[in-house]
This record gives structure tokens, C-alpha cells and sequence, in this order.
């Protein structure tokens, strides 16, 4: 079976891997039928290290999928040709993180697409059943949707917003929208922000609330950053009211992440920090379910495996905001 393996820097090939064989009991076998690009996987290929993850050999990429069950192992009730999401995390499930439910934090989780471990770009993987979800009504395209979608989620009830409360949203990329959407569902009322027009313009088409970077002088109750940017980030420490929540979700540079102890004391600011999710997954294929109008925009644009390659090095994947790789 094919398989995008990125064996160095600005080295993607398509090749011929290994097809798996027996199923262990508790597991279920996927056929992939689609797998988003991430930030993260364009990363990689361009830098070939993500802080201290760092690409020593060759690696699948991909981690937000969506398949069809063709196999199931001994223990496992998930029916054969149901369209599933797979959380590509999965834990040691014995550390102090597993068994607080923050298993988001597990120092030795393997997860799809980070070295060493492959990703689900690639015809068939198997997976454990209790982190394979589900997904009625949905196409695997809209089931692939779980992965980032979750981000949102973890974020918005870490933020912990409730009805009414006022919601800053620094970067408006698929992230940062979907984000919104997640804060919108708790009754939250969000103003998303980014530096590019046309960013701004697609929030609006999409019934957010959005402006361009630094049109305004409101305080907010939370403000959430999708972007890792430092000018946003200094923006968002300047728009959080006193008392409020500051939530950082965009990952930028050790540099560009720095923060006032003293400010945030002084004017009493709860510091959040968004790493991956955890329990999310069924919340976030609702929330899929319940916005599948408005996210048929994340699904619009597809390619095959074969044309990954060539669209990577030529930076194609930034004409759209999300792009969806057909296996």
C-alpha cells in the first residue's frame, strides 16, 4: 500500500509500505479515506523538527483522519463499515497525567505523525478501539475535521466561557475558527482577529464577528490565541480585562511567547496553556454534526496522495484553508 513518508527535510516521497496483518484484540483496522493537512505535518516538511520532536528517520505523515472500519479484533463492538474519527494520541494510560484524565500530558503518548511515529497517510491503520469514535451521518472528509476541531474545544473549557461572556480570538486560520465555533456553542460572544484581509473577510462570510488585527481598544473576559504570533500575543495580554483568562493555543517561538509575570499579577490574569486535548473527540464530531452547512468550506478542496508531494514544495497548500488529502 502507498504511504507519505518524509524521510528528510523537503523530502516527501509516495512509496510502497508494509500492509498490516493479524488484528490484536481491542483494535480496530481503518481504511483511511481522508486526512487533513496540518500545520504541523507543512512544519515538519519544511523544518524537519517541531521544538525537541525531531525527524531522525522516515516517517508517515498525517494525523487528522477520518476512515471506514473494514476489521475489528477480539472485545471491539465498533461495526465493520462505520465512517469513525481517530484520535491520533494514545497514552501510556498508567502515568499520574493517564489516570487524572489529562492524558493530553502523558510523557510517553504516541502520537500519529510525531518522530518517531507514523501517521495515517496511508491505506489502512490500526488503532485502538477506545480511541476510534464514531462518526453517524458524517462523510470521513467531515470526520477529519475531529482532530482540529478538538483543539477548539479543550481550549474553549479550559477557558471554562460561559453564556454572555465576551471572546477575543487572535487568528482566524482553521484553528482559530474553529475555535470560535466551539466558543459560540457555550454561549460565548467572540470577535475573532488576524492580520490578513482575506482571513477576515472568509470570518465574516462564515457569520463570525471578525476584524482586522488591532481595530479596537475593547477588554475582553478571555482572550484565546490561535496564532503563536508575538504582536498578537502582546495584543491579547493588552485586551484581557482585569481578572480575565489569557489562553494560548497557537505554538510560536520561545522568543516570541514571553510573558509579564508582573502585569498578569498585578491585574490578577489566569494564564492557560492548550497542549493537543483530551475527552474531546465526541463533542467535537457533534459540534461537526451540528455545523455541517458552515464547515463544508474546511472539505472543499481535495488532492490525491500522489499530488502531496509536488503541492508541499510548492507552497500550494497556502491558497486554501484546509486541505484535504485523499487516500
Amino acid at each position: 500500500m502507498k504511504a507519505a513518508v518524509l524521510k528528510g527535510i523537503r523530502d516527501l516521497v509516495i512509496e510502497e509500505v508494509l500492509e498490516p496483518t493479524s488484528l490484536a484484540p481491542g483494535m480496530v483496522r481503518v481504511e483511511v479515506k481522508a486526512v487533513g493537512i496540518c500545520g504541523s505535518d507543512v512544519h515538519y516538511y519544511q523544518e524537519g523538527a517541531i521544538g525537541s520532536f525531531v525527524l531522525e528517520s522516515p516517517m508517515i505523515l498525517g494525523h487528522e483522519v477520518g476512515g471506514i472500519v473494514v476489521a475489528t479484533g477480539e472485545g471491539v463492538s465498533i461495526p465493520v463499515g462505520a465512517v469513525v474519527a481517530l484520535e491520533p494520541g494514545i497514552p501510556c494510560q498508567h502515568c499520574r497525567h493517564c489516570k487524572s484524565g489529562e492524558y493530553n500530558l502523558c510523557p510517553d503518548v504516541s502520537f500519529f505523525a510525531t518522530p518517531p511515529v507514523d501517521g495515517a497517510m496511508t491505506r489502512y491503520v490500526d488503532h485502538p478501539a477506545e480511541y476510534t469514535f464514531l462518526a453517524d451521518g458524517l462523510t470521513p472528509d467531515e470526520a477529519s475535521l475531529a482532530e482540529p476541531m478538538s483543539v477548539g474545544v479543550y481550549g474553549v473549557r479550559k477557558a471554562n466561557i460561559h453564556l454572555g461572556d465576551s471572546v477575543a480570538i487572535m487568528g482566524a486560520g482553521p484553528v482559530g475558527l474553529l475555535t470560535a465555533l466551539a466558543a459560540e456553542s457555550e454561549g460565548g460572544r467572540v470577535q475573532l482577529f488576524d492580520v490578513v484581509k482575506e482571513r477576515v473577510e472568509f470570518a465574516r462570510r462564515l457569520g463570525f464577528e471578525a476584524r482586522l488585527f488591532g481595530e479596537t481598544g475593547t477588554e475582553y473576559d478571555v482572550v484565546m490565541d490561535c496564532s503563536g504570533n508575538k504582536n498578537a500575543l502582546e495584543f491579547a495580554v493588552g485586551h484581557v480585562r482585569r481578572g480575565g483568562k489569557l489562553v494560548l493555543i497557537g505554538m510560536g517561538t520561545k522568543e516570541g511567547m514571553q510573558l509579564s509575570g508582573l502585569d498578569l499579577c498585578l491585574r490578577g490574569i489566569s494564564v492557560e496553556g492548550i497542549f493537543r486535548y483530551a475527552n474531546t473527540f465526541p463533542a467535537a464530531i457533534e459540534l461537526i454534526r451540528r455545523h455541517r452547512e458552515k464547515l463544508a468550506e474546511f472539505t472543499k478542496v481535495h488532492i490525491s496522495l500522489d499530488e502531496l508531494p509536488d503541492y508541499l514544495s510548492t507552497g500550494r497548500y497556502k491558497e486554501s484553508l484546509k486541505t484535504i488529502v485523499d487516500i
